[in-house]
C-alpha cells in the first residue's frame, strides 16, 4: 500500500460562515499546486471547517504548512476565527471496507 501524507488546517468561524470557508479553502488549494486533493470538510451548523491536502511525499506536506502563501492565510483566518487554527500533518492509511 502507498503511504500518503496529509495537511490539515482546521478552523472555527460560527454558523453563517460557509462562503467565508469555501474562499479560505479556495486560496489554500491555490497554495496546495501539486498535492493528490485537496478537500474541504464543513460543518454549516457549527461553523467548524477543515481543509486536508493529501501528497505523495512527507517532504511536500512540509514545505506545504511552512509556506508564506499558508503562512499568511493561517494569519487572515486567525483574525476571523474565534478559536486558535490547528495545522496537523499526518501519514495516511487507506483502508478497504470489506
Amino acid at each position: 500500500m502507498a503511504e500518503r501524507h496529509g495537511t490539515e488546517i482546521s478552523f472555527r468561524l460560527g454558523p453563517g460562515t460557509v462562503d467565508e470557508a469555501r474562499a479560505i479553502a479556495a486560496r489554500l488549494a491555490l497554495a496546495a499546486a501539486g498535492c493528490r486533493r485537496h478537500v474541504l470538510f464543513v460543518d454549516a451548523e457549527r461553523g467548524e471547517y477543515g481543509c486536508l491536502a493529501e501528497w505523495d511525499a512527507a517532504a511536500d506536506a512540509r514545505v506545504f504548512a511552512a509556506s508564506p502563501a499558508v503562512a499568511r492565510e493561517l494569519e487572515r483566518i486567525g483574525a476571523a476565527a474565534d478559536r486558535p487554527v490547528r495545522v496537523r500533518r499526518y501519514t495516511m492509511e487507506e483502508q478497504v471496507p470489506g
